[in-house]
């Protein structure tokens, strides 16, 4: 958005005039509400965006009118609801979206023009919508997901064992529990937002329909 406070009267109380920057584009051209955006932590022209159509974007406001990457994350073209990005390992993006899925993404690979990208990790076990995902600010690995039933934390420095896979073999694809679920908060109605305290690193609050909460994971 370009902002603009001079000479500008409008019907509305506002002193500012707003221009778009940016318009629908990269294939996304029916359905390019915008979902959700976050800012590099690392380059301060730089911000993603997720959209509607199963779309990720990548800006630069240095250049006006285009996204630098654009990339379509989910082939059934289920919204991208929330995002995140990784404030330690700049080059990681967590995406959940309207179909359930909560994915990590390597943006070093969103660069690839000959096939869609492959995330570096995708859980399937949530049914409802991803409506909040949050990296911890000072653990590279955990992030705190959220849907419209339940609060989860996850450590995604935890491998399945080969064993286990051998066992279970492609159960992982159908909604079973990964290794990685540490933790589920569940008796919030219809969760919306679930953040980690800046301070007191282990401790998450939610906004739900039902209220606030918070809790501190009695495994962290």
């Amino acid at each position: 958005l370009n902002v603009e406070t001079e000479g500008y009267s409008n019907y509305s109380n506002s002193s500012f005039k707003v221009t778009n920057a940016y318009g629908p584009s990269g294939g996304n051209l029916d359905n390019p509400s915008v979902e959700d955006i976050q800012w590099s932590p690392t380059e301060g022209t730089v911000l993603a965006a997720a959209e509607c159509g199963g779309y990720i974007k990548i800006y630069d406001t240095r250049c006006a009118g285009r996204a630098m990457l654009t990339n379509k994350i989910h082939e059934n073209s289920s919204d991208v609801n929330v995002i995140s990005w990784n404030p330690i390992i700049s080059n990681l993006l967590a995406s959940g979206g309207d179909d359930g899925l909560f994915s990590v993404w390597d943006l070093r690979n969103f660069q690839s023009v000959d096939a869609p990208p492959k995330p570096l990790a995708r859980f399937t076990c949530h049914k409802k919508p991803i409506t909040s995902l949050e990296w911890h600010p000072s653990d590279e690995s955990m992030i705190v997901v959220s849907d419209e039933d339940a609060t989860y934390i996850y450590d995604l420095s935890i491998e399945e064992d080969e064993e286990e896979k051998r066992d279970e073999g492609e159960a992982a694809g159908d909604g079973s529990i990964p290794p990685q679920l540490l933790f589920v908060h569940c008796g919030s109605e219809s969760t919306k937002e679930a953040h980690w305290h800046p301070q007191i690193t282990s401790l998450v609050m939610t906004t739900a329909l039902s209220g606030y909460s918070a809790f501190i994971p009695s495994n962290l």
